[in-house]
């Protein structure tokens, strides 16, 4: 076999698998793991699939239920990601109550908030807990519950139950994808009831979700657009998805577009 029809061959296996490892490849393929590091690196280069630690994962598998780990979405979108938190940092205030999404935008946010004083911060997200516990000045609430495989956010009627006997200033909330039609969507059902917990109890509900995500459908449905007050993202988002957003009064914030907006 080629070498270049042994790259398209990988990406259609990468493609059909969603995520593959290295030792997985040498054996398919029957090629060493030099050569399978080698055409992994090219088709990366080519942003055709994400190099992942011992292995890879698709850019392009399609299917309303697809759902990379927690390893792969922390890394796409990496600056679409980081300019999100950032902006989401400057509406977090001195005295307020808010709850962050499990998620890899939101665990973003989290990372940013080691100076941030007198704020108390409610998570189902065991990673973000970990990143804010360094912060003494923030009281942090971890929500109990069962946590979720391959990933590290907490769920079930534990987790909700406590959540619907709060009051907070504001939800960060993440999200697999946004379509005008269908609304707030997710890969997985089993987030959801949590998910609307959180967007119930909030005085502002601040959806985080690079651009990348918007026109899509997740399998199941976290709630309708209109729920939300603000959507931060990048400034790819099309000019007209803008526009139909803020017809429906959600506020939408990028990097080019900032707090004037509020």
């Amino acid at each position: 076999m080629l070498p270049i029809e042994r790259l398209e061959k990988i990406l259609e296996y990468v493609d059909e698998k969603g995520t593959v490892n290295i030792q997985e490849l040498t054996e398919v393929f029957n090629v060493s793991k030099p050569t399978v590091l080698r055409d992994l690196k090219e088709l990366e280069g080519q942003d055709l699939i994400i190099r992942v630690h011992g292995g890879a994962t698709s850019k392009r598998r399609k299917g309303t239920n697809f759902e990379p780990k927690n390893a792969v979405k922390e890394k796409e979108a990496r600056e679409e990601k980081e300019s999100i938190a950032e902006m989401a940092l400057k509406h977090i205030h001195s005295g307020e109550t808010v709850i962050l999404d499990t998620g890899s935008t939101t665990l973003m946010l989290a990372t940013k908030m080691l100076s941030v004083k007198n704020v108390t911060v409610i998570t189902n997200d065991i990673k973000i807990a970990m990143i804010l516990s360094d912060n003494d000045d923030i009281d942090l609430v971890v929500i109990g519950g069962q946590k979720r495989k391959g990933v590290y956010s907490l769920i079930g009627p534990l987790a909700e139950n406590v959540l619907k006997q709060l009051n907070v200033d504001k939800v960060f909330l993440g999200a697999d994808a946004v379509d005008f039609k269908k609304g707030i969507t997710n890969s997985n059902i089993e987030e959801l009831n949590i998910k609307r917990a959180m967007l119930s109890v909030a005085q502002e509900n601040i959806l985080l979700v690079d651009s990348s995500k918007f026109n899509k459908t997740g399998f199941a449905k976290i709630a309708d657009l209109d729920i939300l007050d603000r959507i931060l993202t990048d400034d790819c988002i099309s000019e007209e998805d803008v526009q139909m957003l803020q017809e429906r009064q959600i506020m939408v914030e990028t990097p080019r577009v900032g707090l004037e907006n509020k």
